[in-house]
């Protein structure tokens, strides 16, 4: 939907919770506080 430039989408409650959940979503939270870590020192 984000691709398409959709300003929302409708989806059921499950499937949102399956896409927080995926394992590429963990992957980028860890990087992203990595990177934060190292450039803040916090």
């Amino acid at each position: 939907c984000a691709k398409a430039g959709a300003d929302i989408a409708t989806v059921p409650y499950k499937v949102l919770m399956q896409m927080i959940k995926h394992p590429l979503t963990d992957q980028g939270i860890e990087k992203f506080q990595a990177d934060y870590k190292a450039v803040f020192g916090e």
